[in-house]
């Protein structure tokens, strides 16, 4: 049985790119090809290369799912760890807290302004007590976040308590010549929860009397 050389190239061709993973190519078969052995292998390939391309296109739609749930997976595991990152507490009625850790980008200082006064909004919250007792570098950006987040605090209709301002952040600050002035400072958490405790107390006194 003599085969010709462009026959052979042909299928040399397709197994070529199907090597690189290029399914979509067949072996060219005329409809008036003649019965032989050659023919079969000719045939037999296409049938391969369809399995194949069709295997492929099933592997690549898995990948995509697969990338789609990752990223679903990226997604859900950022909102939480936002969400932990910026652990606004409710300690009583219209008294929230926001203890701070760790450093504080600009990114990550937008978005805990962002949901801090979205929960002053959602909880009508009159107190805010922010404690940076945990944060130990400060530069301008962080300490203008701080300063920022306070005011903006104030803006929207509550008081703002800013506390654990070690020497140390309090010698940058004011080296950085930032007005602290319309800002209430104390020590600890404890003495600005101590402060509002009684400014409510007062006002409920008050509340009785009248």
């Amino acid at each position: 049985m003599s085969i010709s050389k462009e026959r052979i190239e042909k299928v040399v061709d397709v197994l070529a790119r199907a090597a690189c993973k290029e399914y979509q190519h067949r072996v060219e078969v005329p409809a008036d090809a003649t019965e032989d052995d050659f023919l079969q292998i000719e045939v037999g390939m296409n049938v391969v290369l369809e399995d194949l391309e069709r295997g492929e296109v099933a592997r690549q739609r898995y990948i995509k799912e697969i990338e789609q749930k990752n990223v679903e997976i990226a997604d859900r595991a950022a909102m939480a760890l936002r969400e932990l990152s910026t652990p606004i507490i409710s300690v009583w009625d219209g008294v929230l807290t926001l203890p701070i850790i760790g450093m504080v980008d600009t990114v990550r200082g937008a978005e805990m302004m962002e949901q801090l006064l979205a929960r002053v909004a959602s909880d009508q919250a009159e107190y805010v007590v922010i404690d940076i007792t945990g944060v130990s570098v400060v530069d301008t950006r962080t300490a203008d976040s701080f300063i920022r987040m306070s005011e903006a605090v104030r803006l929207v209709g509550a008081q703002c308590f800013l506390t654990g301002i070690s020497p140390a952040i309090a010698q940058t600050i004011a080296q950085l010549g930032i007005d602290t002035s319309r800002i209430r400072t104390l020590r600890r958490l404890s003495d600005a929860l101590k402060v509002v405790f009684e400014d409510i107390g007062i006002h409920q006194a008050s509340a009785r009397k009248s």
